[in-house]
């Protein structure tokens, strides 16, 4: 199985990398905004391929030409609004797509998540309160 992987750049790679390690993936790639800033990228995703999301007027059809071109079977996302639109892109070209809230509080989703729920396959969140429905619980995973 063939995993892209997208985050906003900063602390939600840790989270990332952390279930990257976990999944069994044939190939792994990441994609974000700033990946290149301060050479962290290398830093915490030196075993792994990171494309950069440019922002601006044409990020999503740069989104889903990122998901198209890494043959990913599945997304998995977390952050704001730069892995949420790669997850979209994901979700629209028929891919499994799981959100990780790793923003959520301990009484509701972030907005994010929120909007996940409306298109990922599966959303994750490390409250045990907020696992409903489609919402699972990761436990002690992040």
């Amino acid at each position: 199985m063939n995993v892209l992987f997208a985050a906003s750049f900063g602390g939600h790679w840790v989270q990332l990398k952390r279930l990257a390690e976990l999944v069994e993936a044939d190939e792994a790639e990441f994609v974000s905004t700033g990946a290149g800033q301060n050479g962290l990228a290398d830093y915490y995703l030196r075993d792994f391929s990171v494309r950069e999301l440019h922002r601006g007027l044409w990020q999503l059809p740069q989104a889903l030409r990122i998901v198209r071109q890494s043959r990913a079977d599945a997304v998995i996302s977390t952050g704001a609004a730069p892995g949420l639109l790669v997850l979209f892109a994901g979700w629209l070209l028929g891919r499994k797509t799981i959100w990780v809230d790793s923003i959520a509080n301990s009484r509701r989703l972030s907005l994010s998540g929120r909007a996940a729920c409306l298109f990922a396959t599966q959303v994750l969140t490390q409250w045990p309160e907020l696992a409903t429905g489609r919402v699972r619980h990761l436990g002690g995973l992040l």
